[in-house]
Order: C-alpha cells, then structure tokens, then sequence
C-alpha cells in the first residue's frame, strides 16, 4: 500500500510538471514603461511566469508585488525582482521568473521605479470580475480608489511570495527572512541573467 501511495504521488508530481506552462512577459516592450502582457488569467499551480527585463534606456525597472489596494506600495513580505544595471549596447538581459504554488487569489505587482506605476506601470495574475486588471490599473494613476466587492473582504489578495535567487536571498530579503517566506508562501522566484 504504501508503494502505490508514493507510485501516485510520484505519477502526480510528473503530470502536474508536464502540465505546467510558462508564460512570458516583456518588462520595458519597445523601450516604454509597461508590462507586455499587462495581465494574465488562467494561470494554475506550478505554472510559471518569466519575466524579461529589456531595459534599453537608462532607466531600470523592476517586478514588485503590491496589493489591490494599494498598487504603488510595495507588500510586506512579498517578492521584488529589484532593479538590474544593463550595460549600454547588450544583448543579454536579466530575467526573473516566478513560480505560482497557490493560483487561488490574484497577484498584483508594480514597477517600483518612480513615476512609473503612477503612469500605469502595472501588472496582475489572475484578476477577477470584481478586482480588475482595469480597475488596479486606475487605482494606480490614481483615477479610481479601491472598494471591496460586495462580502468580500479586503485582502483577498494571494499570500506574498517567497524568492528562489542565487547565493540563498533575493532582491531585497535577508537569508532569514527568504527561508521563512518559502516555508509558508504559495510564489517561488528565481533570478537568470
């Protein structure tokens, strides 16, 4: 019995790897401040999201979890990809990627670099009817405030992330600080450049 519990579970974490998909986003299309696609919907457990940070011009951007609420306010904790100095004229740029463990509540994230989330700057993992990509997008230029849905209490928001980087920390977090947010958060994010 105890074979065929680890045979399935075994069988299980094979189909859900194979099942996975990896969506890209372009951090900085065409040398603009934006998120190429703004949002995405859909997304399941263990898929994965890499993002690529074409930062052409001099100034860099970031992937940072904020709230619904408060879009240009980073969380805590949460995850940040930090900002990345590319060298004039390169052809290889950083990508970040995350993971997603727990695709129950939507994630939202920002461009920390001033002004560009006050611009729109922003971008979200499966928003809902009553958080909207449109909607987090105008709290961000500051053209709508948030409200909670009817029953729906304010932080219906995923847990934050923890980070997967080189060297046992990431963008901003401490080592005891990373190993306490992998061991309870449902976002794994690994930096390659």
């Amino acid at each position: 019995m105890r074979f065929f519990n680890s045979a399935l579970l075994a069988v299980s974490a094979i189909v859900s790897a194979v099942s996975a998909v990896e969506y890209n986003v372009i951090v900085g299309k065409d040398n603009l401040n934006v998120y190429d696609p703004p949002s995405i919907t859909g997304v399941q457990n263990g898929d994965t999201i890499k993002f690529r940070l074409l930062i052409l011009s001099a100034v860099d951007q970031s992937v940072t979890q904020s709230t619904f609420d408060k879009p240009c306010t980073a969380r805590e904790p949460g995850v940040d990809s930090g900002f990345f100095p590319v060298e004039a004229g390169a052809t290889v740029f950083p990508e970040w990627t995350i993971r997603i463990d727990n695709a129950t509540a939507p994630l939202w994230f920002f461009c920390n670099r001033a002004p560009h989330c006050a611009a729109g700057m922003v971008f979200a993992i499966n928003p809902t009817a009553e958080r909207t990509f449109d909607t987090f997008q105008a709290i961000a230029k500051g053209e709508a405030t948030a409200t909670p849905a009817a029953g729906t209490p304010a932080t219906t928001d995923a847990p934050a992330p923890g980070t997967d980087a080189p060297s046992g920390g990431a963008a901003g977090l401490s080592a005891p600080k990373f190993a306490s947010i992998i061991a309870a958060l449902g976002v794994v994010a690994s930096l390659a450049l």
